[in-house]
């Protein structure tokens, strides 16, 4: 119980610092601001410490098969953080705000390619803007997306070569995911199979869906908005961490289908 309760707080606690962490960390953000940002992270703690807390499932999914929730928050707080630090060395506030300028170049390089990602976001949401601002939202981008390709490689790994789920013997799926509707017989196979197809299929489509949808709201949306920082951490962070979050749950979804058949099938 109080082990429970401890990793719950801990949770709650680092939920809090990740999402208040722009609005102390980037130059020039209001007291209003910060005041916003920590009743919304207190907000998120909360649910967080509930969910935690509790002895019984909730809305989290493989809340009992770690590492699942921790690669993601993982990823989720490299993305915020990186893009902080990435919008402190355009204002060069860090002594090594070069170097991280340069990987963020070098990662815009390797995203140059036919259909990337990187290119389409910021073609559809950077057109006839300045130079200095596509490069801004190429370099979020291309920073983004990395962390979010890096967490789906090692989720990957985590998957077949470690595994996962650890000790899928006592491995329960109805506790892991309190949302998915239960079946009978080869449905809850086949049903598994479709969901996580679907989401791996929306998680890589909304990468692409997202920037144009973005361009095509040009009555209620202002790119130039994302000239400042705070917009431009939350936009790239969600953009990227959303479709990573969707094939991550898709990929899992997908190993739990096929350990169940394999159950079936010996």
């Amino acid at each position: 119980m109080f082990s429970r309760l401890l990793g719950a707080l801990i949770r709650a606690f680092l939920v809090v610092v990740v999402i208040s962490a722009p609005a102390f960390l980037l130059p020039g953000v209001s007291v209003a601001s910060q005041e916003i940002s920590l009743i919304v992270g207190g907000i998120a703690a909360a649910f967080t410490l509930f969910e935690y807390a509790s002895t019984h499932p909730g809305l989290i999914d493989f809340r009992f098969a770690p590492p699942y929730n921790r690669v993601r928050f993982t990823a989720f707080a490299a993305q915020v953080l990186s893009l902080v630090f990435l919008c402190r060395a355009t204002e060069g506030v860090d002594a090594f705000s070069q170097d991280l300028l340069d990987l963020a170049d070098q990662g815009i390089a390797l995203l140059n390619f036919s259909l990337s990602p990187v290119n389409i976001a910021a073609s559809m949401i950077a057109v006839g803007e300045s130079d200095e601002f596509v490069t801004l939202i190429k370099r979020a981008a291309a920073l983004s997306f990395l962390i979010t390709f890096v967490s789906l490689v090692f989720f990957a790994l985590l998957l077949w070569l470690f595994r996962w789920p650890v000790g899928r013997r006592d491995f329960n799926l109805w506790v892991n995911l309190p949302t998915f509707e239960p079946g009978y017989g080869r449905d809850v196979e086949r049903r598994l199979h479709r969901d996580g197809m679907i989401n791996i299929f929306i998680g890589l489509g909304f990468l692409y869906l997202l920037p144009v949808m973005i361009s095509r709201a040009s009555g209620w949306f202002d790119p130039s908005v994302l000239l400042n920082y705070q917009p431009l951490v939350w936009g790239a962070t969600l953009w990227a961490f959303v479709a990573g979050s969707l094939v991550i749950r898709g990929a899992a979804i997908l190993k739990v289908a096929w350990l169940v058949r394999r159950t079936r099938n010996p």
